[in-house]
């Protein structure tokens, strides 16, 4: 049985033309249409609109040249004879076509209904997609169902990406067959709701459908420029599309409303330049396709999934009662909602975890030998995330990288009077040394605050007269107890402990200390030490409790050292670093998306050299070479090569200069970096024709851009017998590794005892 069908316009008043310039038509911004969106989606290119209607007009004014394709373009008609082809002679689909993608801009400007359309204003809402007529209906704008089944699957075998029917919604089982046809192609149909201001199909069900059809079926109502329904508009009602399992969708949850009043397009029957306020659901439904190819032109995988009408149907702005209802469907649409991210953005990690960006958090902290982390920081700038549509967004995760010292400031005092521990002679020729000091939360990072409690930090060491050391200690920096235990020789002790960040020691630090030192026979010594990072909570505090089993970072070394000759004294210090949450210095949470992995050992290696020039005169040269093996993790970094890192330093200090207890000392260092090592980073890569997801894996330097380099200049001189002056001069450049992020420092610390 076919059924004739009509064209869903009311009509479509010729309007004056007029003159000057504006943006977009009103009924375009009604939707949410914007310069943004037009240009995310290229303008609809790519999309191909098949018009089943009365034809199309090829070379209207509306259209570019060659927009409508004369190729694709038949007469689908099998109940009367094209006498004109697929060429327009009624107008009405060729202000279909224009609606949905016109390419020119308003000629003129006109108030029309509620909206004024100012000339130069766009008026398609895909003008870069292209078009093609299958012509069903005849000049008087009727046909038979048959007729509108067989345009359907033409276009759908044509290649339509979206096909318009703005003309009665039938449910006949030829109109069925064609849908479901169309669909299996991957076409989505936009079906006008019809203009006779009732329920749809009087509440009768459409049944026949496969879910597949009814996912990729649109139904067009009309609301006017302030939102409320067209007088003339159908409503869903209460029917229901039923698919073949007998599965039913409400005629209500594939409905939507656009703007279908005094919407303005060519009337080509009325002169090759004339335009007309058109209305109808026809005009509705064509600003529904045009929705659609936006959508798909931005991410092809809503049509390779089958999405693009659910996600339309999903971002409506509700109008009437809450949800999808009677009257409006699911809403109006609204593609600026459209554009943004439907659900969580999400990210997928090396081992194929799925995870929210909004989870994320900011867990590595950056600034040991692997500096900032600056090449991973640039690719994790413009990172790829997917929404709940498979949709590709760019976001910003360089955040989940954090510097633990970020830009460089001018501090205007002194960090420290690099003098080392005070130090007593005993009256059995020994010596004791001591350093000692209160903490809170913040300081030097060693130590908490519970209920307002200070923790008192330090170490000893006590050489006895044979010269053999003992170092013990909690919440310091081990150096200068492993030099003294190393060297039995306190000058060198001290202008070792001024090299501090010249070793992978330097990572263990904040927890326990032990050192040993003795000597093997006149001229040579050996030391092992040990020194740990405490554990801490989730806001990095250290905890008060010593973790001698359990400390986040340790390491043991074991070093040698010979004195040439009275001047002259050669070492050489072997150590391994392990790091239960970090490398090289680079702490994270190892379940983290910017895990470097976990359970890290790292080999390093110093030679030292120490020469008195005088009994007052002392200079330490140092260098320094690390290396961690390779490791996997699996978060948004896969892997991390085997890496090297060196550095070196050097510090001289002469006491009695112009004083007899003065000390002037300079530093110069390059703090450990690494120069060698690289790590795989996750990268989501979307096929530009289907929007399909794959991850390749990209290989990203770990080398630092920047290298640090210190300068240090202190002189310290006694002001009286229980006050000290201590002056500083510092200099730093590319600081923590990060280029161009340079300091300077002058001050003054002045030290009186009481």
């Amino acid at each position: 049985m076919k059924f004739l069908l009509f064209v869903s316009s009311l009509s479509a008043a010729v309007v004056p033309l007029s003159g000057s310039a504006a943006t977009y038509a009103p009924w375009l911004s009604q939707i949410g249409i914007s310069e943004s969106i037009l240009s995310a989606a290229s303008w609809g290119k790519g999309q191909v609109l098949g018009v089943v209607d009365t034809g199309i007009t090829p070379g209207n004014q509306a259209f570019a040249a060659g927009q409508v394709s004369q190729a694709l373009s038949s007469c689908a008609a099998v109940n009367f004879r094209c006498s004109n082809g697929y060429m327009d002679d009624n107008s009405h689909g060729t202000a279909v076509a224009a609606i949905a993608a016109a390419n020119k801009v308003s000629p003129f400007t006109v108030n029309t209904g509620g909206y004024k359309v100012t000339a130069g204003s766009v008026i398609g809402v895909a003008p870069d997609a292209n078009i093609f007529a299958e012509k069903v209906l005849n000049a008087a704008g009727s046909g038979y169902s048959n007729d509108v089944a067989n345009g359907l699957k033409k276009a759908a075998d044509a290649g339509a990406s979206v096909i318009n029917l703005s003309l009665t919604f039938g449910n006949s089982s030829d109109l069925v067959a064609a849908i479901n046809y169309a669909a299996s192609k991957g076409a989505f149909i936009v079906w006008a709701g019809g203009n006779s201001a009732q329920t749809l199909l009087n509440g009768a069900n459409t049944t026949g459908l496969t879910a597949a059809a009814i996912s990729h079926l649109v139904l067009a109502g009309s609301v006017a420029p302030n939102n409320s329904k067209s007088s003339f508009s159908n409503t869903p009602g209460a029917g229901s599309l039923v698919d073949t399992s007998n599965t039913k969708a409400s005629y209500a949850t594939r409905w939507i409303v656009a703007p279908g009043e005094s919407i303005l397009a060519p009337s080509v029957t009325s002169g090759a330049n004339a335009w007309g306020a058109w209305s109808g659901t026809s005009m509705a439904a064509p600003v529904v396709s045009g929705s659609l190819m936006l959508l798909q032109s931005a991410w092809p995988i809503l049509k390779t999934n089958g999405t693009t009408a659910n996600l339309l149907l999903a971002t409506a702005t509700d109008l009437g009662s809450k949800g999808a209802d009677a009257s409006f469907g699911s809403g109006l649409v609204n593609l600026a909602t459209a554009f943004q991210p439907y659900g969580p953005l999400t990210v997928t990690q090396a081992n194929g975890k799925v995870i929210a960006v909004s989870s994320l958090t900011g867990s590595l902290i950056s600034g040991g030998a692997l500096g900032p982390l600056a090449s991973v920081q640039s690719k994790l700038t413009s990172y790829t995330a997917f929404d709940g549509y498979a949709r590709n967004f760019t976001v910003n995760l360089s955040n989940l990288i954090k510097s633990s010292s970020g830009t460089a400031s001018l501090n205007p005092l002194p960090s420290n009077t690099n003098t080392g521990p005070a130090t007593m002679k005993l009256a059995d020729g020994g010596e004791l040394a001591v350093m000692r000091m209160e903490a809170g939360v913040g300081d030097a990072g060693f130590g908490a605050v519970n209920n307002g409690q200070k923790k008192v930090i330090g170490y000893a060491t006590l050489t006895d007269r044979e010269g053999t050391t003992t170092g013990f200690g909690y919440g310091f920096s081990s150096r200068y107890a492993q030099a003294k235990a190393l060297y039995g020789n306190s000058e060198l002790a001290v202008l070792s402990h001024s090299l501090e960040s010249t070793t992978p020691a330097a990572y263990a630090q904040g927890g326990g200390l032990y050192a040993f030192g003795s000597a093997l026979n006149a001229n040579t010594r050996y030391a092992v030490s040990w020194s740990g990072t405490p554990l801490r909570n989730a806001e990095g505090i250290a905890s008060v409790q010593p973790a001698w089993a359990a400390p986040e970072a340790n390491q043991v070394s074991f070093g040698i050292s010979r004195e040439i000759d009275e001047r002259l004294t050669l070492g050489a210090t072997y150590g391994v670093l392990t790091e239960k949450h970090g490398l090289l210095g680079n702490t994270y949470e190892v379940e983290s998306a910017v895990s470097l992995g976990s359970a890290h050992v790292s080999q390093h290696l110093t030679l030292s050299l120490g020469y008195a020039f005088s009994l007052t005169s002392t200079l330490l040269l140092e260098a320094g070479l690390a290396h961690a093996p390779g490791s996997s993790a699996n978060g948004l970094i896969s892997d991390i090569s085997s890496m090297d890192a060196r550095s070196f330093g050097a510090t001289w200090a002469s006491r009695s200069l112009w004083h007899k207890e003065d000390r002037l000392s300079l530093t110069v260092q390059q703090p450990l970096r690494v120069n060698s090592g690289s790590a795989t980073l996750v990268t989501p890569l979307v096929d530009s024709t289907t929007g399909v997801a794959s991850f390749s894996h990209e290989r990203v330097s770990l080398i630092p851009a920047g290298r640090e380099l210190d300068f240090r200049l202190t002189y310290d001189v006694p002001v009286s017998h229980d006050s000290q002056l201590s002056l500083q001069a510092s200099l730093r450049r590319d600081v923590s590794q990060i280029e161009g992020n340079h300091d300077a420092s002058l001050g003054m610390n002045w030290l009186k005892r009481f």
